[in-house]
C-alpha cells in the first residue's frame, strides 16, 4: 500500500471513529508508529484536514468536524479502478493519480 492509499484510509478510519491512536494505525497498516505520524502530518498540513493529536489518557488522533467540498466524489469502484491504474502507470502518472484519489475520495 502506497502512502496516499494508506493516508486515505486513515481519513475513512478516523471518520469513521473520529478518534484513534497511532499505535492502532500502525497496527493496522502494518507500519511504524513514526510513519502514522508523517502521514497525519502530511494530511493536516499538505491536504488540510482538521487533525488534532492529544498526548495522554483519553489522547490519540482527532478528526474534528468539518465540510469538505470535494471529499467522497468518487466511489469505491472508482477509487479502486484509479489505484489500479496507478500501479501500471509511470511515476509522474501515479504520482498524478494518487493526487486525485487523495483530493476526491
Amino acid at each position: 500500500m502506497n502512502a496516499n492509499t494508506r493516508r486515505a484510509e486513515i481519513i475513512r478510519i478516523l471518520r469513521g471513529t473520529k478518534q484513534t491512536t497511532a499505535a492502532r494505525l500502525a497496527d493496522t497498516f502494518n507500519v511504524s508508529t513514526k510513519t502514522i505520524k508523517r502521514d497525519i502530518l502530511a494530511l493536516t498540513v499538505d491536504e488540510g484536514y482538521p487533525i488534532d493529536t492529544k498526548k495522554g489518557n483519553n489522547g490519540g488522533i482527532i478528526l474534528r468536524d468539518f465540510n469538505h467540498p470535494y471529499k467522497r466524489i468518487l466511489s469505491q469502484e472508482q477509487i479502486k479502478v484509479l489505484v489500479e491504474v496507478a500501479q501500471i502507470s509511470t511515476a509522474y502518472q501515479a504520482r498524478v493519480l494518487n493526487g486525485i484519489i487523495a483530493a476526491y475520495s
